[in-house]
């Protein structure tokens, strides 16, 4: 018999016996090599102790963590995995959480992490963007994270202003955190495979920027994005009461050229804008 932490074997194999499959309407694809397992573990390993995981699935991650002795709470949202690794895993250092990471509120995870935590995870591609924004969300309680994501969400997420990834989610990233690209996971890593390549990257969020301005910085960004082929001074501005003049006003106080479209403008300029949106 496999002792309770160890790796999983073929997903194929454990999931017929188990008399589950995956399931697509949660963007299940489980990861079948113990090596890229090894890999996420210890990139996340350099940041301390405990851990939340996203989406553990099979166990994969989780295993390696669980060898470790690593405190870990796994939110799950599927019952009949929840139950495997509550089976698998139980007598190790791992907590099975049966929920949907989005939904669970703040303060549950105030009180399980109350001196904070490190995040990982493989990300069902279906939640791949809302769960990111709800990290960004709980960044204070969960500061630094490790994600295996869709290659083109990584690229998108991680990307340098001026390219056609670059968006809302790279500005966000952009003033938060320090956002790195760490290796290209093959399609074929994982039971079933999906139609794309994965990619792993490591995000550490920076600085201490009160909420007024993180949310004066979502509404300026996505009005900035919201017509990309246009220029910044024709974006949508309702919350702005005396409309386009007032926008293009804030737009030079913020140093920013109305001439100019999103993509050219870098995440400290989106920064300075929303300053001078909020007037802080």
């Amino acid at each position: 018999m496999r002792p309770p932490g160890s790796p999983a074997e073929s997903p194929r194999r454990t999931l017929a016996a188990l008399g589950l499959s995956p399931r697509k309407s949660l963007g299940q694809n489980f990861l079948a090599d113990p090596n890229v397992a090894r890999k996420i573990v210890g990139l996340a390993r350099r940041y301390p102790p405990p851990f939340l995981e996203i989406g553990p699935g099979l166990g994969a991650l989780t295993s390696c963590l669980a060898e470790a002795g690593a405190s870990v709470v796994a939110v799950e949202i599927d019952r009949g995995l929840a139950a495997h690794l509550r089976d698998r895993l139980e007598g190790t250092s791992v907590e099975i959480l049966e929920a949907d990471f989005l939904g669970v509120p703040e303060q549950e995870w105030r009180r399980r992490f109350p001196s904070g935590g490190t995040a990982l995870g493989n990300l069902p591609y279906s939640i791949s963007s809302p769960a990111v924004l709800r990290l960004i969300e709980l960044r204070d309680r969960f500061p630094r994270a490790v994600l295996m994501l869709q290659r083109e969400v990584v690229d998108r997420l991680c990307a340098v202003t001026g390219g056609k990834e670059y968006g809302i989610l790279s500005v966000y990233l952009g003033v938060l955190a320090e956002a790195r690209k760490e290796f290209v996971v093959r399609r074929t890593c994982f039971h079933p495979v999906p139609d794309v390549d994965s990619a792993v990257m490591s995000v550490r969020f920076v600085g201490d920027i009160p909420e007024p301005l993180v949310a004066a910085l979502r509404t300026v960004v996505r009005a900035a994005f919201a017509h990309r082929r246009k220029t910044l001074r024709n974006a949508p501005v309702p919350f702005l009461p005396e409309g386009s003049a007032r926008w293009n006003e804030l737009l030079l106080a913020a140093g920013i050229d109305p001439a100019r479209r999103a993509e050219e403008v870098p995440p400290a300029g989106y920064l300075a804008l929303a300053r001078a949106f909020a007037g802080m």
